[in-house]
C-alpha cells in the first residue's frame, strides 16, 4: 500500500509524538510499504526535528513568520483550510491508497472531504469527552459540534485502548486496539550504578491546573519529599511551571530534552514513573509513550492505570499503583521498595511484544482491512471492536 499518514503535528521539535509517527513511518516501509507524513502546519525557516525529513514533509500555505506578526488572527487555523487544495494535490501525486489520519487539534472546513476522498483510518489516542472539557468551555463546545465530521468521513478507527473503543462505538465504524509501540530497537543502558534510586518523568508543559493535569507531576513532590536520599528527574517541564509552590531540593525540572539527551538521562536513573493521575480525565485505561520509552532503555515503572499491553499489568518490572488521588502517596512505601529492589539493575525481559515491528504488523493488518486489500483478518468483539492480540 501507499499510507498517506495525516496529521497536524509540528515537526519543527523532538517529541515522544514525533518519535512515534516516524518509527510507525519506518516500520511501515520494512513491510514493504510505500509511507509518507503529511503534516498540515504553517511551513517555519529552519530545519525539521532530526529525522523528519526522511519520512514527511510540511503541507501549509501560510508560513509562521505571518502567524508571528498577527498572533491574535487565528492564522494557524485559517492555514489549515487553505492548505486543503495543495493537500489534495500532495496525495493525489503520492498514489494513496490509504490516509492515516492522526488528529492534532479540532476539524475544520475541507477534512472530511479529504478522509472521504481515500480510504481512512483515524487514530484515536485519548477519551476526547472527558479530556476536552479540561481546556475549556468554547474549545469543549466546538469539538463537540465538530469533531463527528472527522469520525463519520473515515472508514474505521485504530484506538489506544478498548476503553476508547467502547467511547466511540457509536459510529458503527470497524475498529482495532492496537496501542503503542517501541519507536526503536530496545537499547537498555548498563545499571546506573546510584547508592540510592533515581527517578524520572517525562512529560511536557501544560496550562491546567493540578486538579485537571492527568500527568500527575504534582504528585512527584510527595514522593521525593518522602525519599529524600533518591534524586527526582522531570523532562519536559521547569521549575517555573511551578513557581507557586516550594520544590524539594531533590526534584530536578530539566526542560525540554531531545532524543539524545533523554537517553543520557534515563541512563542515570534507575525508575521510570509513567502517568499517575488519569483519572482526572475520567479515563482508566493507556498505553503511554513515556513508559515504552522507560522500558526501551531498561527502566522499570511505576504506573497509576491500567495499560492496555496486558503483559505490563503483570509484570515483574512493572508497579501498578492503582488510579485515584492518593494513589502516590498511599503507595509510599511500594514504591521505595520496588527502586530499592530494581537499584543497581535493568530489564533483560524479552519485549519483543512491545517492538515496531509485533505492533506495526497488527495495523498494517487492519489497514489492508479498510483499504480493501483482504478479507478483516482480527475477529470482532461485541462492541465492535477487535482485540490487539
Amino acid at each position: 500500500m501507499r499510507i498517506a499518514y495525516l496529521t497536524e503535528w509540528s515537526p519543527y521539535a523532538e517529541s515522544g509524538v514525533l518519535r512515534k509517527m516516524i518509527g510507525q513511518i519506518a516500520a511501515w516501509r520494512a513491510a514493504g510499504h510505500e509511507a509518507e507524513i503529511f503534516t498540515v502546519v504553517p511551513p517555519q525557516d529552519r530545519p525539521a526535528a532530526p529525522g523528519f525529513d526522511a519520512h514527511g514533509r510540511v503541507i501549509g500555505a501560510i508560513g509562521q513568520a505571518m502567524l508571528d506578526r498577527h498572533p491574535r488572527a487565528r492564522l494557524g487555523f485559517v492555514n489549515k483550510i487553505v492548505t486543503v487544495p495543495r493537500l489534495r494535490r500532495a496525495l493525489r501525486a503520492f498514489g494513496t491508497d490509504l490516509i492515516y489520519y492522526r488528529q492534532n487539534g479540532p476539524w475544520y472546513p475541507g477534512l472530511g472531504g479529504i478522509l472521504r476522498r481515500w480510504p481512512s483510518v483515524a487514530e484515536i489516542n485519548t477519551y476526547e469527552g472527558a479530556e476536552n472539557r479540561l481546556w475549556g468551555g468554547t474549545f469543549n463546545r466546538f469539538q463537540a459540534a465538530t469533531r463527528a465530521r472527522v469520525l463519520t468521513s473515515v472508514g474505521g478507527f485504530v484506538c489506544m485502548t478498548r476503553e476508547i473503543a467502547e467511547h466511540e462505538a457509536w459510529a458503527g465504524k470497524p475498529a482495532a486496539v492496537i496501542g503503542n509501540a517501541f519507536w526503536g530497537d530496545p537499547s537498555p543502558a548498563s545499571p546506573a550504578g546510584n547508592a540510592d534510586p533515581a527517578f524520572v518523568f517525562t512529560g511536557s508543559p501544560m496550562t491546567l491546573d493540578d486538579s485537571a493535569n492527568w500527568h500527575g507531576v504534582d504528585k512527584i513532590f510527595a514522593l521525593a519529599e518522602a525519599m529524600p536520599a533518591s534524586a527526582f528527574h522531570v523532562a519536559g517541564m521547569t521549575a517555573a511551571d511551578f513557581a507557586d509552590r516550594p520544590i524539594p531540593p531533590n526534584l530536578v525540572f530539566h526542560g525540554m530534552l531531545g532524543a539524545a539527551a533523554l537517553s543520557a538521562l534515563y541512563a542515570r536513573c534507575d525508575i521510570g514513573l509513567g502517568t499517575l493521575a488519569l483519572h482526572r480525565k475520567a479515563m482508566e485505561e493507556a498505553c503511554p509513550l513515556k513508559v515504552r520509552e522507560y522500558l526501551m532503555h531498561g527502566l522499570p515503572v511505576v504506573i497509576g492505570y491500567r495499560e492496555a499491553q496486558e503483559e505490563l499489568n503483570t509484570a515483574p518490572y512493572v508497579l501498578p499503583v492503582g488510579n485515584h488521588e492518593a494513589n502516590v502517596r498511599e503507595a509510599i512505601p511500594r514504591i521505595a521498595a520496588f527502586a530499592r529492589e530494581w537499584t543497581g539493575r535493568r530489564v533483560t525481559a524479552d519485549l519483543s511484544f512491545l517492538t515496531s515491528a509485533a505492533i506495526e504488523a497488527k495495523r498494517l493488518a487492519f489497514l489492508a482491512q479498510v483499504a480493501g486489500r483482504q478479507e478483516p483478518v482480527l475477529p470482532k468483539l461485541a462492541s465492535g471492536t477487535v482485540p490487539a492480540s
